[in-house]
């Protein structure tokens, strides 16, 4: 479905479920281009073309200076789409990004294998 604006989205959507990822703002140098001389998204950037691609619901993203980013699902399939993907922390915990947060697998390491399911050639 749509990606909303972050700020907006909480207001009708109390019980969305936040995930958290530390991910770097940007790739190094040697990666801004694939062998096919697509430019390549950042870390947060590939994240969200996979969630454009592939949630049914409506979502919202932000990025968290120094950190990573946060993303919000206001649909249960669309919560275990991401757990079942990425991992999840066991537990949530209530955060200034959301009441129910939850740390995801998605991480630098991460990067290159998500880039590839996408159709970037690396």
């Amino acid at each position: 479905m749509a990606k909303k604006q972050w700020n907006g989205f909480f207001s009708s959507r109390p019980n969305a479920v936040t995930y958290t990822s530390a991910v770097s703002a940007t790739l190094p140098k040697k990666m801004q281009f694939d062998k096919n001389k697509k430019k390549l998204p950042t870390p947060y950037g590939l994240f969200c073309e996979w969630a454009k691609n592939n949630l049914t619901g409506d979502w919202a993203s932000t990025t968290i200076s120094g950190v990573g980013f946060a993303i919000s699902v206001e649909s249960q399939d669309d919560s275990a789409l991401i757990t079942s993907t990425f991992g999840a922390s066991a537990q949530p915990q209530s955060t200034e990004v959301g009441n129910t947060t939850f740390q995801c697998g998605y991480s630098d390491s991460r990067y290159a294998s998500l880039a590839k399911s996408l159709g970037y050639v690396l």
